[in-house]
């Protein structure tokens, strides 16, 4: 397929060169930021042991963040580039560019580089943020706009910014001024981030090639046509052309993953068919890492991340994420990190496929983490970009369950709930994975859960507790042997156990004693607690997920074993989390608003801390 050819002018904006250069030394050659930011031999990330800090930006974030001299970087649709401290968060400053900031940044020498809608790219000094050069792209080939969620990343290689762009033109810039050094027209929209390595570029096209350039000065060395090459939208309604993923490189190879439901492996000098493998025969494949004697392969609505042998593309092991996966895998030492549609960002055992752990981020997710110091820094189309400190992994984290339980209230019977708030969150939860139990199957669960069963949560939606949970087992109510063997319980309420019901199930009396008794907790009379009042999440609530003020109504715990995770205006306990056994689980009490629905992201990191992450 052949796109119509558009070109535009390359414009350059220089700032004051002399001021420039008090920022910048010479380039030295780096590789680029794809392998740089996400292919490091860093750490393990064995379990995810807290959130330290968010940043919340006002759009979806699709593209990598990039961690640099102890400041990340992350761009957002809502046109802006951050800078914040890594350890911290805070803010040091913002960049508004022309429009989404939809790409991964690349950091050399005091400069950073990104590239935004509708195609611009920048350089701006690191420590300050102010335009060191810009340089604008033509209009983008054609008006297809099918899943078109990423910009061509720059690539800083050997003193040039390398970079593809939507007018078909992949260019070689210097790094310093931006001053053009090579273009090679590639005759189709290109949002293939360009991998870069002895002495090739490689690059995907939306026409469903795949390009070699050399990178001395862009001339062609060789273009391979993908089955989809020859395929039309009409056919199947839907893209099975365009390759827009980045190639890996590795021993003379070249991977990559194509919308044609192929993976390819090419001969790097040559451009020659080595073998090509699919998932299913219609799944997209988009991304791929190359370590050694594996390539590790996210697919897209296959819901795998798969490792395979290079030489041959024969599977070693699958392992099944939540939803499609769009980002890159990552490698961090042992472990590999990435992110799914369904929000999730998982750790995977890098040699056996095993799950390690899980975070929930609240929306979508196609950006792709990044790992460095002992951090994980995620993103998704919550705006909200996440790093969550890494930790020993606890006993009993592998194959996690995560249950939903609610009963439904009798006509007439008290609810806690209003306006259907306990349904929406029900099937939210199941939704994102959580096996639904009735009281009978709940409970047999609980009779045979030991300490060395799985970790497990149950959600209690509906803010009820049913009676055959509170049935002795060797002399202990079967809810609280759960919780002694290492079980978590999540309540979105008051404790239920405290509303004294008739056998019509209309309240006749509130006795905080009841759950007191049972979970050991001390509660504060109802009278020093009764109304709904602002609360807050204190930095305990904050390292579990929760980040934004709430209100809240019921009583408070005061006990030397319960952990404060939200204070009232007050300063009394209106969140908490009381272990129990060994381990970070417990008793979670978790008031959320009762007649409206909620940012669920928050709740579900609470609920699952300790379990999946």
């Amino acid at each position: 397929m052949t796109c119509a050819r558009r070109s535009g002018p390359d414009t350059i904006e220089r700032m004051d060169i002399r001021q420039m250069k008090r920022f910048m030394g010479a380039l030295a050659a780096a590789v680029s930021l794809g392998a740089s930011a996400v292919e490091g031999e860093g750490a393990s990330v064995p379990w995810i042991s807290g959130v330290r800090f968010t940043l919340a930006t006002q759009g979806p974030i699709r593209g990598s963040p990039l961690v640099d001299r102890g400041t990340v970087y992350v761009g957002s649709t809502d046109g802006f580039l951050y800078a914040a401290d890594a350890r911290t968060g805070a803010l040091r400053w913002r960049f508004r560019a022309a429009g989404a900031v939809d790409s991964a940044p690349a950091a050399a020498n005091g400069l950073v580089y990104f590239t935004s809608r509708p195609g611009v790219l920048y350089a701006l000094n690191a420590a300050s943020g102010r335009l060191a050069w810009k340089v604008e792209f033509g209009p983008d080939l054609g008006t297809r706009d099918y899943w078109d969620y990423y910009l061509s990343s720059p690539v800083v290689a050997a003193g040039s910014v390398i970079v593809g762009a939507g007018d078909g033109f992949v260019r070689s810039l210097a790094a310093r001024t931006g001053r053009l050094r090579w273009r090679f027209d590639a005759g189709a929209r290109v949002r293939s981030t360009p991998a870069v390595a002895e002495g090739f570029v490689v690059v995907g096209t939306a026409s469903g090639h795949v390009v070699a350039l050399h990178e001395s000065d862009g001339t062609l060395a060789w273009r391979f046509a993908t089955a989809g090459a020859s395929r039309k939208f009409e056919e199947e309604s839907n893209d099975t052309t365009s390759v827009p993923t980045t190639p890996s490189i590795s021993q003379g190879r070249v991977f990559v993953g194509a919308r044609d439901s192929y993976l390819y492996a090419l001969d790097l000098r040559r451009g020659e068919q080595l073998w090509r493998t699919t998932h299913d025969g219609s799944s997209w494949i988009l991304s791929t890492l190359a370590v050694g004697d594996r390539l590790y392969v996210g697919s897209g609505s296959a819901n795998v991340v798969q490792a395979a042998d290079p030489a041959t593309g024969a599977e070693a092991w699958r392992t099944p994420t939540r939803a499609s996966v769009f980002a890159r895998v990552v490698r961090s030492g042992g472990t590999l990190v990435v992110s799914d549609f369904a929000g999730n960002v998982h750790g995977i055992d890098r040699s056996s496929g095993e799950p390690l752990w899980q975070f929930p981020m609240g929306q979508r997710s196609v950006s792709t983490p990044a790992v460095a110091d002992g951090i994980v820094y995620c993103a998704s189309d919550a705006g909200v970009l996440f790093a969550l400190d890494v930790g020993d992994a606890p006993p009993r984290s592998r194959n996690p369950r995560r249950i939903v339980y609610m009963a439904g209230a009798a006509p007439g019977a008290f609810s806690w709930f209003q306006n259907g708030v306990d349904a929406a969150v029900a099937a939210q939860l199941k939704g994102r994975g959580y096996e639904a139990m009735d009281t009978q199957a709940l409970a047999d669960f609980m009779r045979t859960y030991g300490p060395q069963s799985p970790r497990a949560v149950a959600v209690f939606v509906d803010n009820r507790m049913p009676a055959a949970l509170l049935e002795p087992v060797d002399g202990t109510p079967l809810v609280r042997r759960f919780l002694d063997a290492g079980g978590k319980v999540a309540l979105l309420g008051p404790n239920p156990l405290a509303y004294v019901t008739d056998t019509g199930g209309a309240v006749v009396g509130i006795d905080f004693g009841i759950p007191s008794r049972v979970f050991g907790v001390e509660h504060e009379p109802l009278e020093h607690a009764g109304g709904y009042y602002a609360s807050a999440p204190t930095p305990e609530g904050r390292r579990i997920g929760l980040r934004s003020p709430f209100v809240a109504s019921g009583t408070t715990a005061r006990d030397d074993a319960v952990e404060v995770l939200a204070r009232d205006e007050f300063g009394r306990a209106s969140a908490w989390l009381r272990a129990f056994g060994a381990g970070p689980a417990g008793l979670l009490e978790l008031p959320v608003p009762r007649a409206e629905m909620f940012d669920i992201s928050q709740v579900q990191a609470a609920i699952e801390f300790g379990i999946t992450w």
